[in-house]
């Protein structure tokens, strides 16, 4: 990505959402990063965040509360009694005030440079979303997210169908539309995992985002732009995330 001209595009301020859980060394990581890859080229408003109490210790919560309060200079927190991703992105998604923000989880490491002039301008059309790819040569050279069929041939997985009529959303790192990302948050129920209720067909929210578009935002080289830290975490902690009846559960194994 090139930083050049982003002085002058970096003036429009940009809000941010975070949802965090009580992980002080991953936030770290993730704020170094996204300090030095993309807040370092944008006029940063409202930190919005959301500090879960999901691993660690209330401690643990003042630690990653600090953090960002030390890496931000308006920060508003909020910290929950119970866990829940889908109350905090409901919330989350109706704070920002600037027209487009920055949508961010704790356990991201930015891996390339991003500007504003990198961004803005695919703000075009439908596009209420720029996703920041996690995944190098995404497995079509798309324009927009869609939902795919696959079939199986001899044990190997093979591209079947791209579902025109079926956009993708996601909750991963992304800048989006603030009026669109409050559409949706309205249309959320809390208690269920906010991801899969943009993909769930038949509902509201799936209806409203059907008119609207993501694009992926990859790397020079289609390189991805972000790396997923939280799944080795997880993993080295022996803690399995699994959906039930639309419910995200951690579960320790």
């Amino acid at each position: 990505m090139q930083s050049r001209g982003s002085q002058s595009s970096g003036s429009r301020p940009l809000d941010i959402t975070f949802v965090c859980g009580r992980r002080p060394d991953l936030l770290g990581k993730t704020l170094a990063s996204l300090t030095r890859q993309i807040t370092a080229h944008f006029s940063v408003g409202t930190v919005h965040a959301n500090i879960d109490p999901f691993c660690g210790s209330p401690a643990d919560g003042d630690k990653c509360e600090a953090l960002l309060r030390d890496t931000f200079p308006k920060v508003q927190v909020r910290r929950p009694g119970e866990a829940s991703f889908g109350a905090a992105v409901k919330w989350l998604w109706q704070q920002p005030a600037t027209d487009l923000f920055l949508h961010m989880e704790d356990d991201w490491e930015i891996l390339h440079p991003i500007a504003p002039d990198d961004v803005l301008p695919r703000f075009v059309g439908a596009v209420t979303q720029v996703q920041l790819a996690s995944r190098d040569r995404l497995y079509l050279p798309k324009t927009y997210s869609f939902k795919a069929s696959w079939r199986k041939t001899f044990g190997l997985k093979l591209f079947k169908k791209v579902h025109l009529d079926e956009p993708l959303f996601a909750t991963s790192p992304s800048f989006l539309v603030s009026n669109f990302a409050r559409v949706c948050a309205e249309m959320m129920d809390p208690g269920k995992d906010p991801e899969k209720q943009l993909f769930a067909p038949g509902t509201p929210l799936r209806e409203f985002t059907r008119d609207y578009r993501n694009h992926p935002l990859q790397a020079p080289g289609r390189q991805a732009v972000v790396r997923d830290l939280g799944r080795d975490w997880l993993s080295d902690r022996r803690i399995r995330k699994r959906i039930q009846n639309g419910i995200s559960i951690w579960e320790k194994l």
